[in-house]
């Protein structure tokens, strides 16, 4: 109960700052600041649209009813996790529209490279996860330019739709490529059933040095092969040799327990047109590292998008312009608030809302 009710109130704050002047403030900071407005001005703001009533059913009944433990329960469960995301950096990045993220856009192609914070993991990887979301629905259709996604350290952050990508992108001429320490890694932060959807659906694998479960699951994927043993017996008068076979790992967990820096062991699939005999290798990855080194120095400096420089005095006004943003996003949901309730007191149909205020 106190798991859906959030996500319920979340989604039709979401809806309505869509409908809301045709989706000029939705956004995901404007969500937060707006959920963060009184419960008895966002309820009937939200109850005056049609399409949102249906939604706050169950928090008008519990609001209409008296039962305000039990409403105050209901919204704390979706405060408290987003409130640990409110600082003016993440609003300045989450806040204005620089370009769509239907990155494989025939029109429009894109690279887009965002990064996680390990000091600020759980809270980034949250608006992580949004972005993804979004970009995997965006990204997976047909009639689209080839395209690449591609994590790693994938338990830093949560994938929501990765096994569904995975299962259907190929189709849509989208890679995915996934990196991750230890499938233990996946099992915590993904729970065993989808962690299971993600490892059974992966068609290709590279992997190095891992132990335990891991090392014995990628044994059994690698399969078995009929391999011969022979056996020497020693005695007094003769010396003895027999053959047998048997059914043993292609390449044992003790073997990928070992494996050296640069050894790596994995599968590989293949297409109709483009068959490939042996799929599954042991190999090492020869490394010229002069050639690294050569092609490291060529690299160019990252572009600078924004300086955050004032022309006239020359200064760095990065954290001004970044305080006037947040400043900015909380006064907008105010006056939307404000505007509302304003439009909903002049409206004789719709002033009833206002009583319990």
């Amino acid at each position: 109960f106190f798991v859906e009710s959030p996500i319920i109130l979340l989604a039709a704050i979401i809806w309505f700052l869509r409908i809301y002047k045709d989706g000029e403030y939705c956004t995901f900071p404007h969500a937060i600041e707006f959920l963060c407005r009184p419960y008895e001005d966002i309820f009937p703001i939200l109850t005056s649209y049609p399409e949102l009533e249906n939604y706050l059913s169950p928090f008008m009944d519990a609001w209409l009813g008296g039962a305000q433990e039990q409403l105050q329960g209901q919204i704390a469960s979706a405060k408290i996790p987003l409130t640990r995301m409110i600082s003016p950096q993440l609003y300045w990045v989450m806040s204005a529209s620089e370009f769509s993220l239907d990155i494989n856009n025939p029109e429009r192609p894109k690279i887009l490279c965002v990064g996680n914070n390990p000091d600020r993991q759980n809270i980034y990887g949250a608006a992580l996860g949004l972005y993804n979301s979004r970009i995997v629905k965006l990204i997976n259709k047909k009639n689209r330019l080839k395209s690449a996604v591609i994590i790693d350290e994938l338990p830093t952050i949560y994938f929501k739709g990765l096994d569904n990508l995975i299962a259907t992108a190929r189709s849509n001429k989208v890679a995915v490529c996934l990196g991750f320490q230890d499938f233990s890694q996946l099992k915590r932060d993904y729970g065993d059933k989808e962690a299971a959807v993600v490892m059974n659906t992966v068609g290709n694998i590279f992997s190095g040095q891992v132990v335990g479960e891991t090392a014995k699951t990628l044994s059994e994927r690698f399969g078995k092969v009929l391999q011969k043993r022979q056996s020497i017996s020693v005695n007094r008068q003769d010396v003895s040799h027999s053959f047998n076979t048997q059914m043993d790992s292609l390449i044992p967990p003790s073997k990928i327990s070992t494996l050296t820096q640069g050894m790596f062991v994995g599968a590989v699939s293949d297409n109709f047109d483009e068959r490939i005999e042996q799929k599954i290798f042991h190999a090492e990855i020869v490394v010229d590292n002069d050639k690294v080194k050569a092609e490291t120095a060529r690299y160019a400096d990252i572009p600078v998008i924004n300086p955050f420089i004032d022309k006239a005095t020359g200064e760095c006004v990065m954290q001004r312009t970044i305080q006037d943003n947040y400043d900015g996003i909380k006064r907008q949901v105010k006056k939307i608030v404000f505007d509302e309730i304003k439009r909903i007191a002049a409206d004789p149909l719709l002033k009833h809302l206002l009583k319990r205020r």
